[in-house]
């Protein structure tokens, strides 16, 4: 029988604040790590098995980045959004064990090191903030424990990292103008935050473009009548036709280019991500696309996302971008 992941209630730490709290502060794609100087080798093995996602930019630029901190500099990181403190045997003198035993009731610190490592739980010091306490009694054990739960964890860190990237795009400004005027004229519309401009809006080309600047940002929905689109060779032949017939000097490389079945919001379709270059200059960077069906409106969508942003990270703009591009909805027939 599998063990299932153990996932606490905030109230079941000793180490919870019994008030209000703060919003957690802190890059969103930052893992400040509280273990053992001596175990950090192996606490990067076991991360590895769960955080594994890497964009290809087209340098290698990984989801999530490990930053180490001593377990004794726990208060300097404990409002951070994404916290993981890891013991990996049951020496009471090692500084990581000694942290992890403070955080848990006694009956599940002792469970955990006999059974399932792995204790997820969210809101422990803040608001929108996720912590992980890996207590194993091996690494052997932990890696083996990693493999079943790894994915579970993983979409859990992910769902906090959209909950917190969505409140920074959106709770703020939006231009709920811009975005009432392109579900007015075209019957679909998404949130747009504020900061993006119209590129272009065509009814013409059926093609509506926002973007902005420092760095580069661009999002792009185009559409044709009808299903264009029955099974990924059609689709992977669709998309492959929009970069230049949308931005003109624009193709998708053949390098890390991967499409996929996926869900989008309520349609499935197909997921398309990897590299784009200009045929005129020396620019590129990675991209994210989705086209799918559309009964209602009778349409084939494709929502693409690009960022080009030389020298500097990549991932969490990316990032942004694609939650903009899943906020897309059409309007339902009267």
């Amino acid at each position: 029988m599998r063990r299932s992941l153990i996932i606490l209630n905030t109230a079941m730490l000793l180490f919870l604040m019994s008030c209000g709290k703060p919003l957690s502060k802190g890059a969103d794609d930052e893992l400040m790590v509280l273990t053992a100087v001596e175990d950090r080798t192996e606490a990067l093995k076991i991360l590895t098995k769960i955080f594994s996602d890497t964009l290809f930019t087209p340098s290698p630029e990984p989801y999530y980045k490990t930053k180490f901190i001593k377990p004794e500099d726990m208060e300097k990181v404990r409002h951070h959004p994404n916290l993981i403190a890891i013991s990996i045997n049951d020496d009471l003198t090692n500084p990581a064990t000694r942290l992890v035993k403070q955080m848990l009731p006694n009956k599940t610190y002792i469970t955990s090191k006999n059974s399932n490592p792995f204790i997820l739980t969210h809101e422990p010091y803040s608001s929108l903030q996720t912590m992980l306490v890996i207590n194993g009694s091996s690494i052997d054990t932990i890696i083996a424990a990693a493999k079943i739960h790894g994915q579970k964890i993983y979409e859990k860190f992910e769902q906090q990292f959209v909950n917190r990237q969505s409140r920074f795009l959106f709770k703020r400004a939006r231009k709920e103008e811009m975005e009432q005027n392109v579900l007015k004229k075209h019957g679909f519309s998404l949130q747009i935050p504020w900061g993006f401009t119209i590129v272009q809006d065509s009814v013409e080309t059926s093609t509506y473009w926002i973007g902005r600047e420092e760095p580069f940002r661009w999002l792009v929905v185009h559409w044709k009548e009808g299903m264009v689109i029955k099974d990924i060779k059609d689709a992977e032949r669709f998309s492959r036709e929009i970069p230049q017939k949308i931005y003109g000097h624009i193709k998708y490389i053949d390098y890390k280019f991967k499409i996929k079945p996926t869900m989008f919001n309520d349609w499935s379709g197909w997921r398309i991500t990897g590299l784009w270059e200009s045929l005129e200059e020396a620019q590129g960077g990675p991209f994210i696309a989705y086209t799918f069906y559309d009964g209602i409106s009778d349409r084939t969508y494709y929502i693409h996302v690009l960022i080009y942003n030389p020298g500097g990270d990549k991932y969490l703009l990316l990032r942004q971008l694609d939650i903009i591009a899943n906020t897309f909805y059409v309007e339902e027939s009267s």
